[in-house]
């Protein structure tokens, strides 16, 4: 083993430099003399010239202590001094050699006289370069896998501090569907390749190799995120590989000064979909229209009341027949976010560093209604981290990485979220005021409390949606405050004096998480309604306590109480260790890894949860041209019995690379890369009810227990085997690149709960008897090339196809072929039956010749949804569902990149595309009339009259749920009043194509900014995220899985930031 560094640590890091420069050159003079003592002996002496000029880095700062000597040792050498000149006695022809600690060296031929500049580059690790694997880095050139990385600055260009999302479009073969816009809970489902199981097809997530969650964390603390999708890469994760896995590797120091960076951003968030509700006279008309249809002939609106709707004619009748848009009163226009960043990164040979810390601040669209209460959205975060590299020998490496994440976010708990933009979404704009100003109880005053002032909240009264403004005035709201902390230390020893290329490795870890949340009650304040039978009778107060009011006015009117807490507390231990081998022979080279790891993670009382494995792996590389390797992951999880609780995952994978080959470089040198790999192996799942393998007791209240479902001893692993033939394609030097991946899928052994018959008497526990299938293919295309005038450009597009379908689940044994799962896409349920429709009942004729007609039919207006009897028995009922064909998650995922740089202008914009969704419609889009609660949007005009057959939607109808267009009867024996919901209006297609994000900046000439502020670099930028939608949709958001209106709209951003370097 090698001897520790006794020296102290140097004080200074450019006095290190200096040293380095000083030994250089003492090291120069001393070969110099004998050369130059020969060249004496040997005759005549060469003239000599004064060689001078400038050491420089590539934005023109000057380099002070650079060593510059003559090549070959002709002459001595000298240092640059603190404006990077130099002065050194050479003869013509002399090449120098110029070099400095952590930039690359140069060299040059002296000519003349002439002044030289000579630019040195900073020695940096390229991403680029290196792959990030399991346990591992690899060179890109060896990889057989199939992986795909992104880097630090297309995380922090994206202009969203949510990985999650900032991933989206950048990774071939991977989904990302965010499905809200909501403060701190807006982070996307992510798929690799599609989805495969419905036990969850969420990929594992690594963060500096330890399992974790990841879309908290800062960009700015990012390296590099490479997405593993085929077996060849997963197989050493075992049972947690089967879904892909997420690799997130943090930012680490190099050798040089310090370098530190700030970023800060403001920006705005703009809600991408908002309903466009008519008014209230309108709204009045078409209520008229279905009471109409209805035959309730005596409850329409005389025209006289929809003249007060459109044009009051006194203050106190805008109260009586307001015109409320919900969303215009209780949102803003937008939402405030603001980002920042300050992080610090740098080292010597013993010591290298990255500190970080970050702030993000996430506003709410809706507005504060008042002072004393917080029933709003809000999201604080604050991030931490110090990455520390110590090389404590030259064979021993220890790094400390401390990492960290303090969040605060704010929601209201009086209305969940889909209960408060359903709130907006469906009530009426016409029943009942937003609110009272002040002046109402002036001109109409309380006289069982003559004293009162003020404005006051407005109750909805017997409406059957809430009041948004008062919901937010008196509200409850909820407080979490979340704490992660993530602690990894890392060693590392070299065993060269065992055999050279042999390592140890050790890495231990502890994750804590503490989440506190707080709940505060503000439900004492009064809400109240005018009574304008008793107004317009002078009969008593017109004024009415709500009935859910407990207020005594005088007293306390706005009483604001501390109500219940809750703690949660979670500590994840992990260790591993490994022996690493990694050795060239000439033209062979070849690596090996053992590794040992453990989990436990423990929630707050529950029993711990403990997962292991051993994991191996051998790969080969001769001249680059063919490659070999071999991953072996044997797993252990607690979800099985003892017999079955170890699982073995092995996979192989081989390549070849022609482009090296001797024949192809001289025939083809235009053709840079071709690169061919196929890998074949099989990983596994855990996902599943936990203690598969014995029966356990259910608390059915306070005062009994019950026996659960009986257990399934025999439960064993999902298995899944993944084949991936890969090509891998450059021309031009590599200028334009293609990337094919073909694969398929085959997962069985999936856990689904079975049918058990009712003599039973019990259920039981999921059984391995489902299986899924799926294939596609990635594509990938680029170009990217520089103009000899300094133009950069760069073109990327990317498609990813993928189908699935489930081969085997556990359908009902009598149930008819059509209606089974088995045969389907898996559309993220697999219970999704529904009835079809055909059109709609165009005439009288046309509803009473209807095969399936029953006198249960008296409500059926013309213009009402035809539903198909598909099972033809003359009538309507369950046999006429069957199962939905489309899915929710898009087969077809496309982007498109384009971007340039020039004189220091940087632009890229991002395009991203799902198609072939479906997503599942929701009643609540669908025009309603019942419940005292009367709403339209604009797009909801198009409903079916004799004048618009070719119609969106059915035709306006009152009554309640039975009156709803999307329910109807079923007649018939045995079914009346079963409700079905029709495919063709539940189910629609969500195809959409996105302007997902726009980047541009501007750096500023770093020369003069050294020279006049002090700064290394200075750039001012503009994002934008999410500015354009195209989609067939009327209604709803496209990118979400479900069209429902109760959802936290995602949201438009434009952010204005600047980024200094020091």
């Amino acid at each position: 083993m090698e001897n520790f560094y006794l020296k102290p640590l140097t004080p200074s890091l450019h006095g290190l430099r200096r040293l380095a420069a000083m030994v250089l050159l003492l090291l120069s003079a001393v070969t110099a003399g004998p050369a130059a003592a020969g060249e004496q002996d040997s005759g005549k002496q060469q003239p000599t010239i004064q060689a001078k000029g400038r050491v420089v880095d590539t934005n023109g700062i000057a380099i002070a202590g650079a060593a510059v000597t003559v090549k070959g040792g002709s002459a001595g050498g000298t240092i640059s001094d603190a404006q990077g000149a130099f002065t050194l006695r050479v003869r013509k022809g002399d090449v120098l050699h110029v070099s400095f600690l952590g930039f690359q060296a140069r060299e040059i031929a002296v000519t003349d006289a002439s002044p030289l500049t000579i630019r040195l580059a900073e020695e940096t690790h390229q991403v680029e370069d290196v792959v990030v694997v399991g346990y591992g880095v690899q060179k890109k050139e060896s990889v057989l896998g199939a992986i795909s990385q992104v880097n630090n600055e297309q995380l922090v260009n994206s202009g969203t501090t949510n990985i999650t999302n900032a991933i989206a479009g950048k990774l071939s073969g991977v989904t990302t569907i965010q499905t809200g816009g909501q403060p701190g809970n807006n982070d996307a489902n992510i798929f690799i390749r599609g989805v495969s199981s419905w036990n969850g097809s969420t990929p594992l997530v690594l963060v500096d190799g330890v399992e974790r969650s990841f879309a908290d964390i800062d960009p700015n603390e990012v390296a590099s995120l490479s997405v593993l999708k085929d077996a060849s890469a997963t197989a050493v994760f075992g049972a947690k590989g089967a879904n892909g896995v997420i690799i997130v590797t943090t930012r680490t120091g190099s050798t040089g000064k310090p370098k530190m960076n700030i970023s800060l951003s403001y920006g705005l968030d703009f809600p991408t979909m908002i309903p466009d509700h008519i008014g209230s006279a309108q709204t009045a008309e078409l209520l008229n229209v279905a009471l109409k249809n209805a035959q309730s002939y005596g409850s329409m609106i005389p025209r006289s009341e929809i003249e007060e709707y459109a044009r009051p004619s006194s203050r106190i009748n805008s109260i009586r027949y307001p015109d409320n848009d919900w969303f215009d009163i209780a949102m803003r226009k937008c939402a405030q976010t603001i980002n920042a960043n300050y992080n610090v990164s740098g080292g010597s040979q013993r010591v290298k560093y990255f500190l970080s810390l970050g702030y993000t601040h996430e506003g709410s669209i809706f507005k504060d209604f008042s002072e004393w209460s917080n029933a709003n959205f809000r999201y604080d975060r604050i991030n931490y981290r110090s990455n520390l590299d110590f090389d404590v020998t030259r064979s021993t490496k220890l790094s400390v990485k401390v990492g960290g994440v303090l969040g605060i976010k704010d929601t209201p708990t009086d209305k969940t979220v889909s209960g408060m933009f359903n709130m907006m979404y469906s009530a009426s704009p016409m029943m009942y005021p937003a609110y009272y100003p002040a002046w109402v109880l002036e001109e109409i005053p309380d006289t069982d409390y003559p004293d009162a002032s003020g404005g006051r909240l407005s109750s909805p009264r017997t409406a059957y949606f809430g009041n948004i403004r008062t919901s937010l005035s008196t509200g409850e709201f909820e407080q979490t405050t979340d704490n992660k902390l993530y602690t990894d230390i890392n060693f590392e020893q070299k065993l060269d004096f065992i055999t050279k290329g042999l390592s140890v490795k050790a890495n231990v870890s502890l994750s804590t998480y503490y989440s506190r949340i707080s709940q505060t009650a503000t439900n004492s304040n009064p809400t109240f309604y005018i009574d304008w039978n008793r107004y317009d009778a002078g009969d008593g107060n017109p004024w009415i306590y709500s009935a859910a009011s407990e207020h005594v006015y005088e007293n306390t009117p706005y009483a604001v109480t501390r109500g219940a807490m809750q703690n949660n507390y979670y500590v994840t231990f992990y260790w591993e260790g490994a022996l690493n081998y990694n050795r060239t022979f000439g033209d062979h080279s070849v690596t090996a890894l053992a590794l040992f790891n453990q989990r436990e993670n423990i929630k707050g009382t529950a029993f711990p949860y403990h997962s292991q494995g051993v994991v191996g792996r051998v790969t080969y590389d001769y001249k680059h041209k063919y490659l070999f390797e071999c991953n072996l992951g044997y797993t252990g999880s607690e979800q099985f019995s003892p017999e079955n609780r170890y699982g073995f995952f092995p996979s192989v994978a081989i390549g070849w690379v022609p482009s090296q080959e001797r024949f192809w470089k001289e025939a083809m040198p235009w053709w840079s890369k071709l690169k061919i790999r196929y890998s074949d192996g099989l990983v596994g799942s855990d996902s599943g009810s936990r203690w598969l393998y014995f029966s356990d007791y259910v608390k059915g209240g306070d005062s009994y227990i019950y026996e659960g479902a009986a257990a399934n001893a025999v439960a064993q692993w999902e298995e899944a085997r993944k084949r991936d033939l890969g090509i891998e394609m450059g021309w031009l030097n590599n200028r334009l690149t293609l990337n094919l991946d073909l694969f398929d899928e085959k997962r069985t052994n999936m856990l689904v709960k079975p049918n058990v018959t009712m003599l039973v008497g019990t259920s039981y526990k999921e059984v391995n008897r489902g299986s899924m299938k799926k294939h596609g293919i990635d594509i990938e295309l680029g170009w990217a090339d520089k103009t000899p005038t300094g133009f950069g450009y760069n073109l990327t597009a990317m498609v990813s196809l993928n189908e699935n379908r489930i081969t085997n689940y556990e359908d009902a044994p009598y149930a008819p072929e059509y209606q089974k799962t088995a045969g389907k896409p898996y559309k993220g349920q697999t219970d999704g039956v529904s009835i079809v429709d055909s059109g709609y009942f165009e005439s009288i004729d046309d509803i009473h010749n209807y095969p399936a007609y029953t006198t249960d039919w008296n409500f059926v207006n013309v213009g009402a949804y035809k539903y198909l009897d598909y099972s033809a028995d003359g009538r309507l009922s369950v046999e006429d569902l069957h199962a939905i064909a489309g899915s929710q998650y898009p087969p077809v995922v496309c982007s498109f990149r384009a971007g340039f740089d020039y004189k220091g202008f940087e632009f890229s914009m991002l395009w991203y595309a799902n198609l072939g969704k479906w997503v599942e419609y929701n009643k609540s889009w669908e025009i309603e009339f019942n419940k005292g609660d009367y709403r339209i949007t604009h797009s909801q005009l198009d409903y079916w009259r004799p004048d618009n057959r070719d119609a969106n939607h059915a035709t306006l109808v009152y009554g309640g749920t039975s009156g709803h267009p999307m329910y109807m009867w079923a007649g018939g024996s045995g079914d009346a009043g079963a409700k079905m919901m029709l495919e063709g209006r539940t189910w629609r297609k969500a195809d959409y194509l996105s302007l997902r994000e726009v980047y541009l900046a501007y750096t500023f000439n770093a020369k003069r900014l050294r020279q006049k502020v002090g700064f290394r670099s200075l750039s001012l930028y503009l994002t934008a995220n999410n500015l354009l939608t195209f989609t067939p949709l009327i209604e709803g958001d496209p990118a979400s899985t479900t069209f429902t209106t109760g959802f936290y709209p995602q949201m438009t951003s434009l952010k204005l930031g600047v980024k200094i370097g020091f």
